[in-house]
């Protein structure tokens, strides 16, 4: 199971996306955007950071993803892909591949 939540750089803060059954992850990929995909099976937070988004959304998004990460499980380990540059795992993860 994918839980995703995306970085609202008003509040500052991350909130969970509703993502409709049989939507592939890959559809909200948005390169004006920053996104976590909390995969509970694989005990991992991917932060995706498109790459129009700003230094300072990267640097807040990046103190607020541990604080989502303690929402599933601590022992969870996050991993920042950026724009562009992802992953084979991460494509997987969001059918991709």
């Amino acid at each position: 199971m994918i839980t995703v939540y995306e970085f609202n750089k008003d509040l500052g803060e991350f909130e969970e996306v509703e993502v409709k059954e049989n939507t592939p992850l890959f559809e909200l990929l948005d390169s004006d955007k920053i996104l976590l995909f909390v995969d509970v099976r694989n005990k991992k937070v991917w932060m995706w950071e498109g790459k129009n988004t700003a230094t300072r959304m990267k640097f807040i998004s990046a103190q607020e993803a541990p604080k989502i990460r303690e929402k599933h499980d601590i022992t969870f380990t996050i991993s920042t892909v950026d724009d562009g540059d992802e992953t084979a795992a991460f494509k997987i993860i969001v059918g991709l591949i």
